[in-house]
């Protein structure tokens, strides 16, 4: 690709970004994610669904805010950065966001699966504080209560039949907190993710939330070499098609916000390139 291609496409990425966060944004406000007549535990099903949206969505608002750069007077000196890193960080988390939302609220078609996986899911959240030190006696009874709302989930889970369904080292692996069955690659690829992002990208990513000496090093090159504008530049690029494949699973979740999507010709377009750009990277490149 030419140098002035490449800035073209660069400028593209960040419009792209723009209009995709807009998109994601007015979905989300269709309003439709409590359904008239539905049970209560699809009610807090769908609610926490949406939250999770809401999340990614905070996400990548933050991206946007620190791709433009940050200045901060201390009483000491003055601060200025382009924090690529932490916009590395954040397209990890907003990563993981979509990839929970897809394995445990879309991928699910029947209600039995879609029961066992959220309350699967649940009870491994709640499961997390479970032995965090108490230092009040009021935490320590919401221990209590929290563990009995486990024990209950538990058992709803095993008298799920998609849960008997599985073998039974996979049981004991949901039951002891799992709540999925696959890696963050495997569940990528099941959404249509290419391999480039689902195995290398993401790698790189993990190698940043968690200072590896790769990492580090590069972060280094990048500072030296005054590359913070493409680094950033990359790194929205590669949340472009996540934030293209979270409008249209939200979408096929959310009857309401699918017409939001349908009325929006640009904005279709817009998801549609950026999953099949995404995606031809297959056909380029493998990665092993």
């Amino acid at each position: 690709m030419a140098q002035l291609e490449m800035e073209q496409f660069k400028i593209k990425i960040r419009q792209d970004f723009v209009k995709l966060l807009d998109l994601l944004s007015r979905v989300l406000a269709a309003d439709n994610y409590l359904f008239v007549g539905a049970s209560n535990d699809d009610n807090e099903r769908l609610s926490v669904a949406r939250g999770l949206t809401n999340k990614f969505v905070e996400h990548a608002i933050t991206i946007l805010h620190l791709s433009y750069g940050i200045n901060l007077n201390l009483p000491s000196f003055k601060f200025s950065l382009t924090d690529f890193a932490s916009i590395d960080v954040l397209t990890r988390a907003s990563l993981e966001a979509f990839l929970t939302f897809h394995y445990v609220f879309y991928v699910p078609q029947t209600k039995e699966e879609k029961d066992y996986r959220y309350w699967a899911y649940k009870a491994a959240g709640i499961a997390e504080r479970g032995n965090a030190p108490a230092s009040t006696e009021e935490y320590k009874q919401k221990q209590a209560d929290e563990k009995k709302e486990i024990n209950k989930l538990h058992q709803q889970v095993k008298e799920n039949s998609a849960f008997q369904g599985l073998a039974e080292g996979q049981k004991k692996r949901i039951l002891k907190g799992e709540w999925r069955l696959k890696s963050w690659r495997e569940i990528a690829i099941d959404a249509g993710f290419s391999e480039m992002i689902a195995s290398h990208v993401y790698r790189l990513l993990s190698g940043q939330a968690h200072s590896s000496f790769l990492s580090i090093v590069q972060s280094v090159e990048i500072q030296i070499n005054g590359g913070q504008e493409g680094a950033i530049s990359n790194s929205m690029g590669i949340m472009n098609p996540v934030i293209a494949n979270m409008v249209r699973e939200y979408c096929g979740l959310f009857p309401k916000a699918q017409e939001v999507l349908i009325k929006d010709g640009e904005g279709s377009g817009i998801v549609d390139w950026w999953i099949q750009i995404d995606r031809s990277l297959n056909e380029f490149k493998k990665v092993d």
